[in-house]
């Protein structure tokens, strides 16, 4: 579900369309998407704030259009979408030059799209599939062992648009609240759905010929030689478990941090415990990220009700064991 108007889908087009003849008419042959990129991003001195921004968001969706009519052109697009989106728009109060995320606070929403553009500028033929696996594990905050049997589509809720039915991993000594977990969302940017169904498809398929092993393992070995060159100082680089845990602080910030009685509180750490397929809300306060901040690029998903019921019914049960009788 979208609200851009159709009357903004055709101006972009046409932007998009005179931004790509007048770049390639510059440089006197026509230029590939990432150099089309490039070109933009170079001019960006000499432009208006709203005009970098207006054609920024013009050749984005243009891509994001190309991607989605044609998946071989996924991980070029996605690339150059990257470069895009990696330059701030605005420029700074003290007149300095733009930030851009490399100077952000790192952590893995903040290195995500340099990570995916460094994967894809390699010539590894895994690096689409890694923009998929990261991309889609900071949306769901899924394990990787739950994606081969992953079930994602059309809501069954009507007050929802998609959802995504996960086998709850680590299900023993009580650790998970049932067999499977469902998320739900109201709405999605078309790229998320394109690239869960496609990492979803990668999963199963490596799963029914028994290399899903092989592809997780030869995912993490590109993943660390591209976190090496990107943050070559750091002493704990971002990996493929990184994706949830990102997930998990995003969600904090939404349901829990927000609360303001300790009643709201216990039921936003229970809905971050549903969503994550922990059996209490305990695992989720002690073990997991602390909050961070809301992603509008990731929209936090919901939780079934009666998962977030027997989150809250075992974690009572629990404390009460805790407390030991009452006199």
């Amino acid at each position: 579900m979208t609200t851009r108007k159709l009357e903004t889908e055709v101006a972009y087009r046409k932007r998009a369309k005179q931004a790509a003849v007048a770049a390639s008419k510059t440089a006197g042959r026509p230029l590939s998407t990432t150099e089309l990129a490039q070109s933009l991003i170079a001019r960006r001195p000499e432009l208006a704030p709203s005009s970098f921004r207006q054609n920024r968001a013009a050749l984005s969706f243009m891509m994001n259009e190309i991607a989605l009519n044609q998946p071989d052109l996924g991980p070029e697009m996605r690339a150059a979408i990257a470069l895009l989106k990696d330059v701030e728009s605005v420029d700074r109060p003290d007149g300095g030059a733009p930030r851009t995320s490399a100077q952000k606070q790192k952590r893995l929403d903040g290195d995500l799209d340099r990570i995916c553009h460094a994967a894809l500028a390699t010539t590894s033929p895994n690096a689409g599939t890694l923009v998929d696996c990261l991309t889609v594990g900071s949306l769901t905050g899924a394990r990787l062992a739950e994606w081969p049997t992953a079930k994602f589509g059309p809501s069954s809720d009507p007050d929802f648009a998609w959802q995504l039915v996960l086998v709850n991993g680590k299900q023993g000594n009580g650790r998970a609240h049932g067999e499977t977990r469902v998320l739900r969302w109201e709405w999605l940017p078309e790229e998320l759905v394109a690239q869960t169904k496609a990492w979803i498809f990668s999963a199963r398929e490596a799963a029914s010929n028994g290399s899903y092993e092989t592809l997780t393992t030869t995912l993490e070995s590109l993943m660390r030689r591209v976190t090496k060159v990107l943050f070559p100082t750091r002493k704990r680089r971002p990996t493929l478990s990184s994706a949830r845990h990102a997930a998990t602080a995003r969600w904090k910030k939404v349901y829990v941090v927000s609360t303001q009685t300790a009643e709201e509180k216990e039921l936003g750490l229970a809905r971050v415990a549903a969503l994550l397929g922990h059996a209490t809300d305990e695992t989720a306060t002690r073990h997991y990220a602390r909050a961070g901040e809301a992603d509008g690029r990731f929209p936090v998903p919901t939780p079934d009700p009666t998962e977030v019921a027997r989150v809250r019914k075992r974690y009572s049960t629990l404390s009460n064991k805790r407390e030991g009788p009452k006199p």
